[in-house]
């Protein structure tokens, strides 16, 4: 261990220093000699030294004045005072200075001197190695620390993630805790599209939006094309010095022109029982810092359940996709039976999710007003023939049996569990704005905005459709329609909505009667909120009664 000790001697007499040097160089120590106090400090400056044995008395600066500099600009050097001339005070005051310890010269036994620089070698040795052993124990509980909230963080997100059951959701939260977790400027999160076999970004932090919807990625392509052949994680700390990203002509090398090269990169795959199906990209610390292996095995370990809660999700997608298809497959059958709505659940579902998204439905309301469109009229099974498929006008007995349509669909969808919740739209999908509706008179904000939306579009398809017992009024008599009854048939809203997505279509043949229809409405609607509210109902009933439909 001497060998890695310098030692500084600082002293006027040239004979002793002498002396020392090779007293002290035999013992292993690496010796430099100043005769001088400023030529000592200019020795220090030039290279650290451990130990410095230091005279009082000095030309130039004193011992005194090269101790003081010396503690305070090179606290890791120190000192031994030497002295011929000793008093208590000069004692007392090296030591106040700083000094380890002091020898008196001339020296009888050298024996003493190596005694004095060993003894204050290896009390530096230990503090040097207290220190290191407390600056291990200080950064391995600051990585304990970490560690533990990056548990704790996974744990917590692990939750989150199982907790969500949109897709879109769960990828949206999913890259934004990425993002926070890893202080990242940019984040995506890519999927598999099974039938092109191309990468495409389905949720990402920090790019710009023409870029996510133009990427796509063939699989073996770039870095997250590569990452999702392979099934392995690539991270990178500098893209520049890093021999896979050479710019090369050989197949074998990553290609580094993808979207998501960047000097700092961090791409982890998504896989599922084997099969990889997408791949998470983290690029930039916002802190200029390198992503690091915490890094890496924190969003390994992240992707692994988000690999789980994408397919959960799925699956459930799938099954309410299928259940979609059952109860689409009911209404078809219903409709085979009527000719006067066949087709009619199609049309309504067109526009009914539109108008949803342009009153702020949640999207429990937009399920739900799927399930509406398709099955408002599912209680007509319970309908007669000889009333449902009357060509001509229904007298008021049998109007009023077919006024109960709303309240059989009600209680058929009542008793199936997934269906359930939509009862209560069914049942009020005849209602009018004004309270003149049926089965209840329900006004206003008390009829759920989903069923005021269906009410619009029956009405609206039911004017524009030919019937038995009628031809279609053609579509200005029913815009025209539509705005003479908003505010006491129909939500005003949903009627102003409506029309306003008819003439955004690019049905050119009808468009100047949709605009003009539209243009004519001058006074604005005063718009209810929409949470769980807003609506009113036509009806495609031939009533004996005068109706619009």
């Amino acid at each position: 261990m001497k060998e890695n000790y310098k030692i500084l001697i600082a002293d006027d007499n040239e004979s002793l220093c002498q002396v020392l040097e090779e007293l002290l160089s035999e013992e292993g120590y690496d010796v430099t000699i100043a005769h001088r106090g400023d030529d000592a400090l200019v020795e220090l400056q030039r290279q650290p030294h451990h130990l410095a044995l230091i005279d009082i008395r000095m030309p130039g600066l004193n011992g005194m004045e090269v101790l003081q500099e010396i503690k305070t600009t090179f606290p890791g050097t120190d000192v031994i005072i030497i002295t011929s001339h000793a008093s208590v005070d000069s004692v007392v005051e090296a030591i106040r200075l700083g000094a380890q310890d002091y020898m008196i010269k001339p020296f009888d036994d050298l024996d003493i001197v190596s005694h004095v620089v060993r003894r204050s070698i290896t009390k530096r040795r230990l503090q040097d190695e207290n220190e290191k052993l407390y600056g291990e124990l200080k950064a391995n509980n600051i990585k304990l620390e970490e560690s533990v909230k990056r548990l704790s963080s996974l744990n917590n997100t692990s939750k989150a993630l199982h907790s969500f059951l949109e897709l879109d959701d769960l990828l949206k939260s999913f890259v934004e805790i990425v993002a926070n977790e890893l202080e990242a400027n940019r984040v995506s999160l890519m999927l598999l599209d099974k039938e092109t076999n191309e990468l495409l970004i389905e949720a990402a932090v920090g790019l710009d939006e023409q870029l996510v919807r133009s990427v796509r990625i063939n699989v073996g392509d770039g870095i997250a094309g590569t990452v999702v052949k392979e099934g392995q994680s690539i991270l990178v700390k500098d893209i520049e010095s890093d021999p896979r990203f050479e710019k090369s002509n050989n197949d074998e090398k990553y290609n580094t022109s993808s979207f998501i090269s960047a000097p700092i990169l961090l791409s982890v795959p998504i896989t599922y029982q084997q099969k990889t199906f997408g791949v998470i990209n983290v690029n930039d610390k916002r802190t200029g810092g390198v992503f690091t292996d915490d890094d890496l095995n924190f969003v390994s370990n992240l992707a692994s359940q988000a690999s789980v809660a994408i397919m959960n999700v799925q699956i459930m997608e799938d099954l309410k996709n299928t259940h979609f298809e059952a109860i689409t497959a009911l209404a078809e059958a219903l409709e085979a039976k009527d000719s006067v709505t066949r087709n009619h659940s199609d049309r309504m579902l067109r526009f009914a999710i539109q108008i949803a998204g342009r009153l702020g439905l949640n999207e429990d309301q937009k399920e739900g007003l799927r399930y509406l469109a398709v099955l408002h009229d599912i209680g007509k099974i319970g309908i007669p023939e000889h009333i449902l498929l009357k060509p001509g006008k229904l007298t008021d007995e049998e109007y009023s049996v077919m006024k109960q349509h709303p309240v059989i669909g009600a209680q058929l969808v009542q008793k199936v569990n997934f269906l359930s919740e939509i009862a209560p739209l069914i049942h009020a999908h005849h209602e009018q704005y004004d309270g003149n509706g049926y089965p209840q008179g329900l006004s206003r904000s008390d009829i759920p905005i989903e069923s005021r939306i269906v009410s619009v579009l029956d009405a609206f398809d039911a004017m524009t459709s030919d019937r038995p017992y009628r031809q279609s009024i053609g579509l200005d008599r029913a815009l025209q329609e539509l705005k003479d009854f908003a505010g006491s048939q129909f939500d005003p809203c949903v009627v102003e909505e409506f029309i306003s997505i008819l003439v955004e279509q690019d049905d050119m043949d009808n468009k100047e009667i949709i605009q003009d229809n539209h243009d004519e409405v001058t006074e604005p609607f005063y718009c209810e909120s929409t949470k769980n509210t807003v609506l009113i109902t036509g009806t495609d009933d031939q009533s004996g009664q005068e109706n619009i439909s």
